[in-house]
């Protein structure tokens, strides 16, 4: 009995370390979907819900895909996938948004269009982008 829960210990001990671990993995400066450079900060300037506005960094790792989180506990997240946008403050955490257009599954990183509000959410349209907002580039 003594050697079973030595066992699971080590396995506890094993679990917790690979779920905090970002596996080396770095998060691409391009937003181009691949994983590679650090550093990159997606900006969301317009919404509805004036929590999601503002810059979100990437802070963890969540079963090998990127996080990224805003100051106010917003969160854009990959699930079983396909990213999501909403409150990740909560746990399990609450969805606003997923991307439904142009979103291969699997994709290392969000797209920086193609989210809609869930059913039963009523924010209007979002986007993210890689330029601070009010320094978009002009056409």
């Amino acid at each position: 009995m003594k050697s079973f829960a030595i066992v699971l210990l080590v396995f506890l001990i094993l679990s917790l370390v690979k779920a905090g671990s970002d596996g080396g993995k770095e998060v691409s400066e391009s937003g181009d979907g691949k994983v590679g450079g650090s550093g990159v900060v997606f900006y969301i300037c317009e919404a509805s819900n004036e929590e999601l506005v503002g810059a979100f960094s990437h802070t963890h790792f969540v079963d090998d895909a990127p996080v990224w989180t805003n100051e106010e506990g917003m969160g854009i997240w990959r699930h079983f996938g396909y990213w999501y946008i909403g409150d990740y403050g909560e746990w399990p955490p609450v969805t606003f948004y997923r991307c439904v257009v142009g979103c291969e599954q699997g994709r290392e990183e969000p797209p920086l269009e193609g989210f809609k509000n869930k059913k039963g959410y009523e924010g209007g349209p979002i986007k993210l982008q890689l330029e601070p907002c009010g320094e978009e580039k002009e056409l």
